[in-house]
Formats: structure tokens, sequence, C-alpha cells
């Protein structure tokens, strides 16, 4: 057997297509089945107080899962064609799931009207196109009945943390704003350099929010004053941040080393001097934080990201310590590198070293001893 051809058991694009179809047929009676359970209500009779509640607990759906199952099964009641071609297999799950979500209540019935003539219009057509013929449809449907348009679009964002100290983020965008997040984030992504391991592309998203919203915090103009920085406010005692411990953000989450090296590298750090547990003697004034003359001398010699493999702009970058403050690393140009705050919280991790040369030479060596250098983009001396 030629090497490059899979063994005889090994799965192929024909069986799996053939067992796709087949699990959309059945996802299709099983539509119809929840659909006229619920339309029964003998979710009742288990003393469930929904079919929501029934499908979490009979079928082992998470609640958005069963919840979505419910709701798509509640239209295609009145769906009677739509239904029966999707058990035939003329349309396929993700094209009911792209109908299913732009017809609202109030389009059921107009759109039950018109099937014969619209279901078969959209047999072939992929998840996409499906999506979008049917937002032309609503829209001239909606147009017809003129109805007054809603005052407020579903639209929703929330934010919470876990107990392990992790967030979560959930939300429905509106088209508008789902059209700004989603060019935002395309804009904003950076690459992976062959000296950092690769990231999935939800990974990259998280980096990605990341950066745009340290960007708004370092250039919004609602306070006086230039770069605000590190835009949270972190407990730690001396000797932690001495000997890389990690501390605690206020009313938040507790902060690996790792981080707190990050955060404190290139911020404002004050003097709290407390009088147990809720007395404040003294709070002094900042320190450590990168003046803009010097931030400015940096941006000249560096111009961008210095880490190798990375060319993110100066503004989307922070000022790196080499010799930490906590190991009093000085706060001038010859300790001082430009990072993006991916890369800034990279060199940070553990294993991670660098060294910069009395040229600007930035070294740069990994937890597996891989080696890089980097040169600043201007050559010659500087003059500030």
């Amino acid at each position: 057997m030629h090497g490059d051809r899979p063994a005889l058991d090994s799965p192929c694009a024909e069986a799996i297509t053939e067992a796709l179809a087949l699990r959309d047929r059945l996802d299709a009676k099983i539509t119809e089945a929840v659909g006229a359970f619920d339309a029964a209500e003998l979710w009742d009779l288990d003393s469930a107080t929904s079919m929501t509640a029934w499908l979490r607990l009979h079928g082992a759906m998470t609640k958005r899962e069963a919840a979505r199952v419910t709701g798509r099964a509640k239209k295609l009641r009145s769906l009677s064609i739509t239904a029966r071609a999707w058990q035939a297999g003329e349309l396929s799950g993700g094209q009911v799931d792209a109908m299913v979500a732009v017809l609202k209540p109030e389009m059921l019935e107009p759109f039950a009207e018109q099937e014969p003539e619209l279901v078969p219009s959209l047999v072939g057509l992929s998840v996409n196109d499906t999506s979008r013929a049917m937002g032309h449809w609503a829209a001239h449907a909606a147009a017809l009945a003129d109805e007054p348009e809603p005052a407020e679009s579903k639209r929703g964002l929330h934010l919470s943390q876990m107990l392990d100290g992790t967030w979560v983020l959930d939300g429905t965008l509106d088209a508008e704003a789902g059209e700004v997040v989603s060019t935002a984030l395309r804009l904003g992504e950076s690459s992976d350099s062959d000296a950092e391991p690769s990231r999935t592309p939800a990974q990259r998203r998280v980096d990605t929010l990341a950066d745009i919203c340290r960007f708004y915090l370092d250039h919004q103009h609602h306070r006086p004053a230039g770069r605000h920085r590190p835009h949270v406010n972190v407990v730690v005692d001396y000797e932690d941040l001495a000997g890389g411990g990690g501390g605690r953000v206020v009313d938040g989450a507790v902060l690996s080393g790792a981080a707190l090296q990050a955060l404190t590298c290139d911020s404002a750090l004050h003097r709290l001097v407390m009088s147990g547990r809720s007395t404040v003697l003294d709070y002094g004034t900042s320190t450590r934080t990168i003046p803009a003359t010097l931030w400015n001398a940096l941006v000249l010699r560096d111009e961008h990201c210095r880490f190798p493999g990375c060319d993110r702009q100066s503004s989307w970058c922070e000022g790196h310590h080499v010799v930490h403050i906590a190991d009093d690393g000085p706060t001038c140009l010859e300790n001082l590198v430009l990072v993006c705050s991916r890369h800034h919280h990279r060199l940070h991790q553990p294993g991670w070293h660098a060294k910069l040369r009395p040229d600007a030479t930035l070294e740069v060596t990994d937890p597996d001893g891989r080696h890089w250098c980097t040169d600043p983009p201007r050559a010659g001396p500087l003059l500030v």
C-alpha cells in the first residue's frame, strides 16, 4: 500500500460526510419530536418547569443548548415544509438554524404562507448564502408590514469573573457593532513569531481584544496626563515583589509572579502605608514610571516591538525594564526596550531571559535555550 494512502479502516471524506448527513436527519426527527412533546406540555408529567428544563435533565444538555433546541422546535411547528425538507436532507441543520435565527415570532406566519415558494429556492445554498437570503426576505417582509422599527435591538455583553480568577466574556452584538468589533479584531491581530509557541485563533482574539482595550486606556483623554498605567490597582508586599512572588488586584483575583512583574515593569508605583487593616497613613507619589521624554527617546530608538519576529507599532507597545525594578533596574534608556503587551508578558514568564547590549541589540533566550538577537531599526547615535 502506498505510504500516503490511509489504511482501509481509516475514516475517509465520504464516510464522514455520510455520517454527518445521517446525524443531521436524526436531529430533524428529534426536533420534530421535541416540538410535539412541548406542544402537549408532556414535560409537566416529569415535574419539569419547561421543555428547556426537561432537556437539561433528561437530555444531559447545557442550558444554552437546551434553549436552542427548544426554540428551534417551537418555530418549526408552524413551518411544516421547512421541517420536511430538513428531514428529507434537502436542507441542512445549519441552514435551518440560519432561517430560525432570522424569523422573529411575528414573521413566522408570513414566512409559512410563502414556504412553498421560498423553501425550494434555499435548497442547495450554503449556510452563509441562506442567512443572507433570509435577511433580504426579512427586510422586505418588515417593509411590507409597515411596522415601526424596534427602539432597541437585542444586544448585550456580559463579563464575569470565575472562582479561579479567569474571566468569561459572552455577548450578542447587533449587525453594526458586530462589524466594528470583527474589523477591529482582524486589523489588530498580530502574527506569531518563530521565537514563541503558536497560538490558536481563539487565543489570538483574546490577545487582540486586550491590546485594543489597553490601547484605549493609554490614549484616552478623559483624564489629564498622558499614559495612564497600569489601569489597575494591585496590592503586593515589597518582599514578594522583590522575590518574584505574586500579588492581588484590589477587590479582584490573585496575580501570578510573572503577571505582577509585567504590570510593574512600566507603571506608576505608589507607596501606601497602612495602620492595621483600614487606616491609610501615607500615600506616596508615584515613582519608577517612564516619563514622557524618556518614552519618546525609546520610541525613536526602537520604533516598534523589539521581540524577535514582531513589528507591532510603538503605539501598541510598553517599555520593558530588562533588569526589573525589583532588582534595582534603573529607568533609563540603557535598561529599556520597546515590546508589545503580549511579548512583554512573555518576557516575564519563567525561563525567558533578555539582555540589552550597549549598542541596543536585544538578546532573547527562551526556556529551551534557543537564542535570538534583534537590532534597533535606527543605527548610529541617538540625539534627544
